[in-house]
């Protein structure tokens, strides 16, 4: 026999072997097995991850008001709260025996007169209840389960809100001074919000996709006087500090407010001087919160336009961006009722 063939000779007869438990290797191999057949398993434990305090009661509420998107019930918090609290708040102007002393200082001077008051109680009323209601109209659980109820709000909102800025836009022509640039903001803002309630009104059993993105921009649009308050009350703190602004004002305006015969004298001669008609000339006062009631009321007159028109903008860019964001998740039409689109996946 050749050697080649006793070298495939041995390890042939090698790979055939039978275990033998008297080998070395094989008490080896056998206590590798043992070993592994008597230790336990590792034992994996699964960790639940524990959401924030708060979630759980988010998401309920969430539910049960009909919302699909994490983030709905976030905005109808902030935003319609906004909204809603603002109505409660300007609620107390509705009593028209204090409605003088809660308007800015010099207001009632034009607004006592027949025209603007009528108009200034009616756009009062019909706002406050048309913003303390507009809030329900975007609560899916009413639009989806209460129709009825959608439509009557609904109907009695844009009423509220048309009339009553109609009425807003007339008693502009005075507001704050009736400065153009401050009555060039509310007739545009009064345009806006009309202009939407129609479409939405006209779209209503046509198309529900545009009629909700109408009634999204009136109530955004409505809303902005809130986000200008707030700016007005941090302008006329800067323009204070800065100290270089002023607002024209005729000179019977300026006498109903100041009353002391030595400070008309000495600030406003113009407006005291022998034989002057104080309803044919205009002063300048200046704008600053810490010189007294006239010169404070004078601080908002120099800030309120520039406010209108940023909080305008700041609305009218917000609301286009909302209505992109949330546009896939309204799509379908089920009896006047927007629902959420859905695929395979569920809804979106």
């Amino acid at each position: 026999m050749s050697s080649n063939s006793r070298v495939a000779s041995t390890l042939y007869s090698q790979e055939l072997q039978p275990y033998s438990p008297a080998s070395p290797y094989g008490a080896i191999e056998e206590d590798k097995l043992n070993t592994h057949l008597t230790s336990p398993l590792p034992i994996k434990r699964q960790t639940r991850s524990r959401n924030p305090p708060g979630v759980g009661v988010y998401r309920s509420i969430s539910w049960i008001l009909g919302f699909h998107e994490k983030y709905s019930l976030f905005n109808c918090f902030i935003w319609g709260g906004a909204l809603v609290g603002y109505s409660l708040a300007r609620s107390v102007t509705m009593n028209p025996s204090k409605l003088p002393g809660l308007l800015v200082p010099g207001e009632w001077f034009w607004f006592q007169a027949p025209m603007y008051k009528i108009n200034l109680l009616i756009h009062i009323y019909l706002t406050t209840f048309g913003g303390l209601t507009a809030a329900l109209q975007f609560l899916p659980a009413i639009r989806r389960h209460n129709v009825l109820l959608h439509r009557l709000n609904g109907y009695g909102v844009l009423f509220c809100l048309i009339v009553g800025n109609i009425c807003g836009a007339i008693v502009g022509r005075r507001s704050f001074g009736g400065e153009l640039n401050a009555q060039s903001a509310y007739y545009i803002l009064g345009i806006m919000v009309v202009y939407s309630g129609v479409l939405g009104i006209y779209n209503v059993k046509k198309d529900t996709r545009r009629h909700r993105k109408w009634m999204l921009r009136m109530v955004a649009y409505f809303a902005a006087v809130i986000t200008a308050r707030l700016i007005s009350l941090a302008a006329k703190v800067i323009v204070t500090d800065i100290g270089t602004y002023f607002s024209v004002w005729r000179c019977d305006e300026v006498l109903n407010l100041l009353t002391d015969a030595v400070a008309r004298e000495r600030d406003f001669p113009q407006c005291v001087a022998a034989g002057v008609d104080p309803q044919s000339v205009w002063v300048t006062v200046h704008a600053s919160t810490r010189e007294g009631t006239l010169y404070a009321a004078s601080s908002v007159r120099a800030v309120i336009g520039m406010a209108l028109w940023i909080a305008t903008l700041i609305h009218m860019a917000g609301v286009e961006c909302y209505i992109i964001l949330t546009e896939p998740a309204n799509q379908v039409r089920l009896g006047y009722a927007l629902e959420p689109n859905e695929d395979s996946n569920g809804p979106y």
